[in-house]
């Protein structure tokens, strides 16, 4: 543990909003809203709504976290040290991130409009193509998370179009599924890893992920002003 990390822990406010990716043990990362508290640097705390926290935690995972840091956040890696009840982690925090190093794990909230396509490489396949229309529910620059009326019939070679802001930000890679499940109304809940996908269009995803997660801080904070 660097001096400069536990530095910048004591700069921060007590009680500023927060976000944190928590790892599963089977797998999935969920992300959740918090509150920053202030503990002996490089350790902190942070608070959850009463009962929210997930019962089955991976404690060998570091998690991303963002604090709210003035106008702008502090995005760094913690280790969960201890869960104290429902409501509250302590964490230590290990090194801060820089924006450009968060292509494999950052992730935010965001609903955009994604299509998800199979085309057979050879035109006497058995499988046949197929085209599904839905929503994100998170993107990251290494993959998202959507909503489909139908499940994916093939898991990989997929083709991904993503539109973020406008129709000049349409990403076009490829990817397979992650993990794919039913959900309520007879709606299916897709997991999506980039396979291919070029430079040019992660960096797009990367600044549009930051930009959102401004945003969502700043609603935060004024909601709970």
């Amino acid at each position: 543990m660097t001096a400069s990390i536990s530095e910048t822990i004591k700069k921060l406010v007590d009680s500023e909003a927060a976000r944190i990716d928590i790892s599963t043990i089977d797998g999935q990362i969920i992300r959740m809203n918090c509150v920053y508290k202030e503990s002996h640097s490089p350790n902190f705390f942070l608070v959850f709504p009463p009962k929210n926290l997930p019962e089955n935690i991976d404690l060998s995972k570091h998690c991303p976290v963002s604090i709210k840091a003035g106008k702008t956040a502090l995005t760094l890696k913690a280790k969960i040290i201890e869960i104290n009840g429902d409501r509250t982690l302590e964490l230590a925090a290990k090194n801060t991130v820089k924006p450009e190093s968060l292509r494999e794990f950052f992730r935010v909230n965001a609903k955009t409009e994604i299509i998800a396509k199979f085309v057979p490489e050879s035109p006497s396949s058995t499988i046949k193509p197929w085209t599904l229309k839905g929503r994100t529910l998170d993107i990251s620059g290494s993959g998202a998370l959507a909503i489909f009326q139908d499940e994916p019939l093939t898991h990989h070679k997929i083709a991904l179009t993503l539109t973020l802001n406008s129709d000049h930000d349409k990403i076009e890679c490829t990817g397979h599924v992650v993990r794919s499940k039913r959900i309520r109304k007879g709606q299916f809940q897709v997991s999506f890893h980039f396979d291919h996908i070029a430079a040019k269009d992660k960096d797009i995803i990367i600044a549009f992920c930051l930009r959102e997660q401004r945003n969502q801080l700043r609603e935060k904070v004024q909601t709970a002003g």
